[in-house]
Protein backbone atom coordinates (compact mmCIF):
# COMPACT_ATOMS: atom_id res chain seq x y z
CA UNK A 1 0.00 0.00 0.00
CA UNK A 2 1.43 3.35 -0.97
CA UNK A 3 1.46 6.34 1.32
CA UNK A 4 -1.12 7.97 -0.97
CA UNK A 5 -3.73 5.29 -0.11
CA UNK A 6 -3.44 5.66 3.66
CA UNK A 7 -6.27 7.75 5.05
CA UNK A 8 -5.86 9.95 8.11
CA UNK A 9 -8.30 9.49 10.97
CA UNK A 10 -10.40 12.37 12.28
CA UNK A 11 -12.57 11.95 15.37
CA UNK A 12 -15.64 14.16 15.88
CA UNK A 13 -17.23 14.16 19.35
CA UNK A 14 -20.62 15.73 20.02
CA UNK A 15 -23.81 14.61 21.74
CA UNK A 16 -25.95 16.23 19.04
CA UNK A 17 -26.42 13.87 16.05
CA UNK A 18 -27.29 16.84 13.82
CA UNK A 19 -23.95 18.52 14.55
CA UNK A 20 -22.15 15.23 13.89
CA UNK A 21 -23.90 14.91 10.52
CA UNK A 22 -23.15 18.51 9.52
CA UNK A 23 -19.49 18.12 10.45
CA UNK A 24 -19.18 14.80 8.63
CA UNK A 25 -20.64 16.37 5.50
CA UNK A 26 -18.51 19.50 5.73
CA UNK A 27 -15.26 17.66 6.43
CA UNK A 28 -15.66 14.78 4.02
CA UNK A 29 -12.44 14.33 2.07
CA UNK A 30 -11.03 11.42 0.06
CA UNK A 31 -7.91 11.36 2.23
CA UNK A 32 -9.79 11.31 5.57
CA UNK A 33 -11.63 8.66 7.51
CA UNK A 34 -14.17 10.28 9.83
CA UNK A 35 -15.27 8.68 13.07
CA UNK A 36 -17.84 9.90 15.56
CA UNK A 37 -18.52 9.56 19.27
CA UNK A 38 -21.31 10.98 21.42
CA UNK A 39 -19.38 11.42 24.69
CA UNK A 40 -15.93 11.47 26.27
CA UNK A 41 -15.82 7.79 27.22
CA UNK A 42 -16.68 6.54 23.73
CA UNK A 43 -14.18 8.99 22.23
CA UNK A 44 -11.43 7.90 24.63
CA UNK A 45 -11.96 4.25 23.73
CA UNK A 46 -11.83 5.08 20.00
CA UNK A 47 -8.69 7.21 20.25
CA UNK A 48 -6.60 4.32 21.51
CA UNK A 49 -7.30 2.33 18.34
CA UNK A 50 -7.64 5.11 15.77
CA UNK A 51 -4.62 7.32 16.47
CA UNK A 52 -6.42 10.35 14.99
CA UNK A 53 -4.42 13.30 13.72
CA UNK A 54 -7.09 15.60 15.27
CA UNK A 55 -10.12 15.46 17.55
CA UNK A 56 -12.97 17.94 17.20
CA UNK A 57 -15.04 17.90 20.38
CA UNK A 58 -17.91 19.83 21.86
CA UNK A 59 -17.02 21.33 25.24
CA UNK A 60 -20.32 20.53 26.98
CA UNK A 61 -22.01 17.17 26.38
CA UNK A 62 -24.38 14.87 28.18
CA UNK A 63 -23.63 11.18 28.54
CA UNK A 64 -20.36 9.83 29.86
CA UNK A 65 -18.30 12.96 30.09
CA UNK A 66 -17.87 16.24 28.27
CA UNK A 67 -14.95 17.61 26.28
CA UNK A 68 -12.92 18.67 29.29
CA UNK A 69 -13.24 15.14 30.70
CA UNK A 70 -12.02 13.74 27.37
CA UNK A 71 -8.99 16.03 27.43
CA UNK A 72 -8.20 14.93 31.01
CA UNK A 73 -8.51 11.23 30.11
CA UNK A 74 -6.30 11.61 27.04
CA UNK A 75 -3.58 13.62 28.76
CA UNK A 76 -3.42 11.24 31.74
CA UNK A 77 -2.94 8.10 29.61
CA UNK A 78 0.77 7.63 28.79
CA UNK A 79 -0.08 5.18 25.96
CA UNK A 80 -1.79 7.92 23.96
CA UNK A 81 0.31 10.51 22.13
CA UNK A 82 -0.72 14.13 22.59
CA UNK A 83 -3.43 14.52 19.96
CA UNK A 84 -4.48 18.07 18.99
CA UNK A 85 -8.05 18.86 20.06
CA UNK A 86 -10.24 21.57 18.59
CA UNK A 87 -13.09 22.31 20.96
CA UNK A 88 -16.34 23.70 19.61
CA UNK A 89 -18.94 25.36 21.79
CA UNK A 90 -22.25 27.13 21.82
CA UNK A 91 -21.50 28.77 25.18
CA UNK A 92 -19.87 32.21 25.39
CA UNK A 93 -16.29 31.82 24.18
CA UNK A 94 -14.76 33.39 27.31
CA UNK A 95 -16.66 30.97 29.55
CA UNK A 96 -15.45 28.02 27.46
CA UNK A 97 -11.87 29.33 27.44
CA UNK A 98 -11.88 29.31 31.27
CA UNK A 99 -12.64 25.57 31.21
CA UNK A 100 -9.60 24.73 29.06
CA UNK A 101 -5.91 24.66 29.99
CA UNK A 102 -3.93 27.84 29.41
CA UNK A 103 -0.89 27.68 27.18
CA UNK A 104 -1.58 24.24 25.67
CA UNK A 105 -0.81 24.82 21.99
CA UNK A 106 -2.51 21.52 21.05
CA UNK A 107 -5.90 22.80 22.28
CA UNK A 108 -7.99 25.11 20.09
CA UNK A 109 -11.43 26.65 20.49
CA UNK A 110 -14.10 27.67 17.98
CA UNK A 111 -17.63 28.94 18.63
CA UNK A 112 -20.90 27.69 17.22
CA UNK A 113 -22.43 28.39 14.83
CA UNK A 114 -19.31 27.13 13.11
CA UNK A 115 -17.59 28.88 10.25
CA UNK A 116 -17.43 25.71 8.11
CA UNK A 117 -15.00 27.02 5.46
CA UNK A 118 -12.62 28.14 8.23
CA UNK A 119 -13.03 24.78 9.99
CA UNK A 120 -12.36 22.87 6.75
CA UNK A 121 -9.22 24.90 6.09
CA UNK A 122 -8.00 24.24 9.65
CA UNK A 123 -8.69 20.49 9.46
CA UNK A 124 -7.16 20.01 6.02
CA UNK A 125 -4.14 22.13 6.93
CA UNK A 126 -3.63 20.13 10.14
CA UNK A 127 -3.90 16.90 8.13
CA UNK A 128 -1.48 18.21 5.52
CA UNK A 129 -3.94 17.65 2.67
CA UNK A 130 -5.27 19.85 -0.10
CA UNK A 131 -8.90 20.83 -0.62
CA UNK A 132 -10.59 18.30 -2.89
CA UNK A 133 -11.43 19.35 -6.42
CA UNK A 134 -15.04 20.59 -6.73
Amino acid sequence: MTQKNIKKNLLIVDDDPKILSVLEGALSHPELSLFRAADALKAFLLVRNLSPFLIISDVKMSGYGDGTRLLKLLREDPRIPQVPILFITGMPIEQAREMLPLGDKTVGLMSKPLDLPKLRDYVWSTAGIKAPAP
